[in-house]
């Protein structure tokens, strides 16, 4: 009987488990189906919000024609700017729009309506987007050779800036076609009409690189000649920025060229002699093959046309900087000993810098020779030194600074080769210098190198610029000790000292009655070379001979008294 009940409870505790796994399931499945339906509300009314601004973006178009019908003039030009701008919008709002619809069906989210709109929008864009581009290819008009070096660059301005919303519009147009062939959609006639379209774009770019490098090499022809012509400087610096920005919009046709599998190597061979860049990260081997025959075949042209005659030059350029070599080396030795023989005393360090610049300079000149005989005007050369030399010079002002300092230095000579010295923060003895830093070896012998302009802009201490020194002694002798006795025995130690000069005279007196002791002041004077032999002698003589007579040398004492309350 209880086996019976137990049963029945069993049984009812799993049909009620059942009913409320069924009833949780059906609620579950009630908020998914709500979620996704809510989810579907919000994506459609994007969709709308999107056609909505599609067609807000059309009646702006459709104004802004009919303010170009009345207007004229640089108004009619700034309102046909702005048309362009709007229809490249409209492109990218239709675009995106069919975008979103392809994203969604790739998500498993299909709307027929939808994706009828998405396709509808897709053949208007296609056709749109060859208005646009015959559009900006009417305004496209090259610049008069006779306007100046600023009227051209701002007419290449706006031409640039047409090329760059053509680009454009070819892009969004070979994203649309990608978007077409997803709704499983036949894109053949479109791909071919696009082909075309960059094709020529391809050749228009080349074109128009190629004319921008002649005017280049011309233009730096005729800076070569009239060097001083600031027009003509100026025109350059146009035509280089032509071939600069020419290069980039034809690297960004030749990318939708190999997008759609179009063949690039000739547009990327005249763009590598251009720039020195590829327009992929795909290495072409028939690019760079192409690139080393022709090399190859101008350079042999040149060997067989010119190779004896550039032998000789090569050869007659190494000889003269080898005779000029020898003469620096020459010059280097008469340098020396004008210097060693001369009555003008110079310091160590400016010998060596004037010895340097002479053997530099003909060095120099040599060179210069050299290349003269070989051809090479030296006029532009030259030019060209001294507009580096002023930009690194603004470059590097504290070098220069530095050099300044160093020439002071080199005048003014505060310390010399082998000077002990405490400057810039360093003490130490120095051991060369150039004109941007000084060399010092530290007396625990580490090597420093200091800037000169911090040497210069602080305090300068020669140490061993004197040839005698004075040694500073303090001895202190106790109350208690004979005086006389002590000023006796200092005299006698200091006269024991054979580096311890007899001029100037050694002063020795009881200096003061300190806390602790009399202090007596020790002043020998001495070579500089024996200032610390003989330091280091007369403090131990006078300990040993204190000792020796009983004199006390007291140290501080301190007496503590302790006072009971």
């Amino acid at each position: 009987m209880f086996s019976k009940i137990t049963q029945v409870i069993v049984l009812a505790m799993a049909l009620g488990t059942m009913v409320i796994s069924l009833g949780a399931y059906a609620a579950e499945n009630t908020e998914l189906k709500n979620a996704k339906s809510s989810e579907d509300n919000d994506q459609i009314l994007t969709y709308e919000e999107a056609l909505d601004g599609i067609e807000n973006q059309k009646r702006s178009i459709n104004n802004l024609r009919t303010k170009i019908g009345t207007a004229s003039g640089i108004l009619q030009k700034a309102l046909e700017s702005r048309l362009i701008k709007a229809r490249m919008n409209l492109l990218e709002q239709r675009l995106s729009f069919a975008r979103e619809v392809a994203e969604q069906e790739n998500a498993g989210i299909k709307n027929d309506k939808h994706r009828k709109q998405a396709i509808e929008t897709l053949g208007l864009l296609a056709k749109a987007s060859n208005r646009v581009a015959a559009d900006i290819r009417k305004r496209i008009v090259l610049p008069e050779e006779e306007l100046s070096a600023g009227e051209q660059a701002a007419t290449y301005s706006r031409i640039f800036e047409l090329l760059n919303i053509l680009n454009h519009s070819y892009e969004v147009y070979i994203e649309s076609l990608n978007l077409l062939r997803h709704f499983e959609l036949d894109v053949t006639d479109q791909e071919k009409l696009l082909r075309e379209d960059l094709l020529e774009r391809a050749e228009n770019g080349s074109i128009l690189l190629e004319m921008s490098m002649a005017d280049v090499t011309a233009l730096q022809a005729s800076v070569s000649v009239v060097p001083d012509d600031a027009e003509i400087k100026a025109k350059l610096n146009v035509a280089i920025n032509h071939v600069s920005s020419l290069a980039t919009g034809l690297t960004t046709v030749l990318v939708m060229m190999d997008s759609v599998g179009m063949d690039t190597t000739s547009y990327q061979e005249q763009l590598l002699n251009a720039t020195g860049q590829l327009t992929t990260d795909v290495f072409e081997v028939s690019v760079f093959t192409n690139l080393f025959i022709g090399w190859g075949q101008t350079l042999w042209s040149v060997l067989i046309e010119s190779g004896p005659g550039l032998l000789f030059k090569i050869v007659l350029f190494f000889i003269i900087v080898y005779v000029f070599r020898k003469l620096s080396d020459l010059a280097q030795k008469l340098a020396e000993t004008g210097l060693a023989k001369s009555q003008i005393k110079l310091s160590l360090l400016l010998q060596r810098m004037v010895i340097s610049i002479v053997r530099n300079t003909i060095i120099i000149i040599g060179i210069l020779i050299a290349l003269s005989q070989v051809g090479i005007n030296l006029g532009p050369l030259l030019a060209g030194l001294g507009v580096v030399g002023f930009v690194i010079g603004f470059a590097l002002q504290d070098t220069l600074s530095n050099f300044a300092a160093g020439m002071l230095i080199l005048i003014y000579r505060p310390f010399d080769v082998k000077d002990l010295v405490e400057a810039g923060g360093v003490s130490g003895t120095v051991s060369d210098m150039s004109l941007v830093n000084t060399t010092i070896l530290t007396l625990d012998n580490q090597t420093i190198v200091v800037p000169n302009n911090k040497i210069w802009g602080d305090v300068i201490k020669n140490v061993t610029a004197q040839t005698v020194r004075r040694i500073d002694l303090v001895f202190g002798v106790s109350y208690s000790d004979d005086i006389e006795k002590t000023e006796r025995i200092l005299q006698e130690i200091v006269d024991s000292q054979a580096a311890v000069l007899d001029q100037p005279e050694t002063m020795i007196r009881m200096h003061e009655l300190a806390d602790s002791s009399v202090n007596f002041i020790v002043r020998p004077w001495v070579n500089t070379d024996d200032y610390w032999e003989t330091y280091w002698a007369i403090i131990r003589a006078v300990k040993l001979r204190f000792d020796e007579e009983g004199i006390s040398i007291p140290f501080p004492q301190s007496d503590v008294h302790l006072h009971k309350p």
